[in-house]
């Protein structure tokens, strides 16, 4: 089980690996990280005659969704909000080299609570960070609250196999695998102890999806990926 921290310590945490965020999840997804937020931006499956499109991408981390966004998504401007000033700065960088300045805005937030304004954005996306939320009904409520009406939000989560010899290879890779590399790439093994853990806790599949109609989303779906090890949620502001 994950041992509880403080915000303030998951942001220094955060700020600690960001350097090596990037380098270290590719490898020990295989890659797969990749495919999957490819995935969620053919979700929001936008009108190609739209214009002047918003999406709002919490929990940006180093902005690998934000840039994938800005690049398939036509006349379209990202916000991306994180709380941790060391992935923002690793983010704003990696823009910087795209040339995306002019298509993704960043900000420092907590996105539970954001200085967006009421029904501003046409979309919102979540890569891999709405279970390192302080309240994850907070986030969810959040994102209600930004998107316009009919507006989507899209979300990728860490999921697990619960049975059988996949469930006990993950659970072994989890455990064992990320924190020795962690350790070895990043110099921070307690960092990549927590991450794994923290997926075993939070709620997935169905469960999620209750949890984001009871925070005000409607038509709500998700479809599991990869032997089940992340989920997409997808959900919907009623018009």
């Amino acid at each position: 089980m994950a041992k509880k921290i403080s915000r303030d310590n998951v942001s220094n945490m955060f700020n600690d690996i960001a350097p090596t965020y990037d380098r270290l999840n590719h490898i020990l997804s295989l890659g797969t990280d990749r495919a999957w937020r490819r995935k969620a931006v053919r979700a929001l499956r936008f009108n190609r005659n739209c214009t002047d499109i918003t999406i709002a991408d919490f929990a940006t981390g180093t902005g690998d969704m934000a840039v994938l966004l800005a690049k398939k998504i036509h006349n379209s401007h990202i916000i991306g909000m994180d709380f941790s000033c060391g992935m923002l700065e690793v983010c704003s960088r990696k823009i910087q080299r795209k040339k995306l300045q002019d298509r993704i805005t960043l900000k420092q937030e907590n996105c539970q609570s954001t200085s967006l304004q009421d029904c501003s954005v046409d979309a919102v996306t979540c890569a891999f960070g709405i279970r390192n939320f302080e309240n994850t009904n907070g986030g969810l409520q959040e994102m209600i609250r930004v998107l316009k009406p009919g507006g989507v939000a899209v979300i990728l989560e860490f999921s697990t196999p619960r049975k059988g010899l996949i469930a006990s290879l993950v659970k072994w890779y989890y455990m064992h695998i990320i924190p020795f590399m962690g350790r070895l790439i990043a110099g921070n093994r307690s960092a990549y102890t927590y991450l794994p853990a923290t997926i075993y806790e939070f709620p997935c599949g169905q469960e999620f999806c209750s949890m984001m109609i009871n925070a005000g989303f409607d038509k709500v779906q998700y479809k599991s990926l990869t032997f089940n090890i992340a989920n997409l949620y997808i959900g919907y502001r009623a018009v």
